[in-house]
């Protein structure tokens, strides 16, 4: 462990080491805590480092068993681990945890970002630890609102049956979940959503069909396909999405690179579908 020399106007309180970054391990501050860093996520990073140096500090401190814990850097620490390079950290010795909060979540535009599930695991494990002495005053510290805290929350410990429903929990937006959250809440609603998630497990679909499917199921409605138009030769030429307030959404391929014969033809036949549904899509049962 190698120590560099402090400028003067740094705090007393912290100092910078190298480490060897096998050595660390995340801070249970560090919103990428529970968060699998790949080689291959971190390999950009790691041949910039090797070309340039490491250009920002990880920040931690010394937990009591005397491991070195980052609640900022964690990316970089993969990287430099990848290509063999010594890790440096800035240490903080005497920093509260809304202190190493305000480190761990501060604004990188550089930075990848961290999932909202990854955030609502994080956070709940802080809530559970009693990081801070409320939910509020976390949020105060991570710079979220009361009811973003409280989305996530609800996020970590939402039913099993709605979370397998996602093949893949870290697509979920944040928006995404502050739109279903308050459909799990309604007793009515919820009992609907998890019914349609016992039909949507191990299907393998995204996050916006999924949200989309307890939207619908919230709604006691079952989701409407897409219409598709085929030219004659069964070339897949657009779409036709109806709503369940009898509005349409029409898309249509790009035709950049088809004769201007075949798109004025692609015109019509999209056009003669639509009229189609038109004249029976409001027969249909409510």
């Amino acid at each position: 462990m190698t120590e560099l020399p402090l400028s003067p106007d740094k705090m007393p309180s912290s100092r910078i080491i190298t480490v060897d970054p096998s050595t660390v391990r995340p801070s249970l501050l560090n919103p990428r805590a529970k968060f699998q860093i790949t080689e291959a996520s971190v390999a950009g990073l790691a041949t910039e480092i090797a070309a340039v140096g490491q250009i920002n500090d990880a920040h931690g401190e010394f937990a009591a068993d005397g491991t070195l814990e980052i609640f900022n850097g964690l990316r970089r620490a993969a990287a430099c681990k990848l290509n063999g390079a010594k890790l440096r950290v800035r240490v903080h010795d005497e920093i509260d945890p809304a202190g190493a909060l305000a480190l761990a979540y501060r604004d990188d535009s550089e930075a990848l970002a961290v999932s909202f599930w990854d955030l609502s695991t994080s956070w709940a494990g802080m809530v559970a630890d009693q990081v801070l002495p409320s939910e509020a005053a976390l949020a105060r510290a991570i710079g979220v609102d009361k009811s973003t805290m409280s989305r996530a929350l609800a996020f970590h410990n939402a039913p099993a049956e709605v979370l397998a429903a996602f093949s893949d929990r870290r697509e979920i937006s944040q928006s995404q979940w502050m739109d279903l959250a308050p459909l799990l809440e309604n007793g009515d609603s919820r009992t609907r959503i998890i019914e349609r998630a016992a039909l949507l497990a191990g299907k393998g679909y995204g996050a916006v069909r999924v949200a989309a499917e307890f939207k619908a199921a919230a709604a006691n409605k079952e989701t409407i396909d897409k219409v598709e138009v085929r030219n004659r030769h069964g070339k897949l030429i657009g779409t036709i999405q109806p709503n369940h307030r009898g509005g349409f959404t029409i898309s249509v391929k790009p035709m950049v690179e088809a004769h201007p014969s075949y798109r004025l033809d692609y015109a019509k036949i999209i056009h003669e579908t639509f009229v189609q549904v038109i004249k029976t899509w409001f027969e249909r049962e409510a």
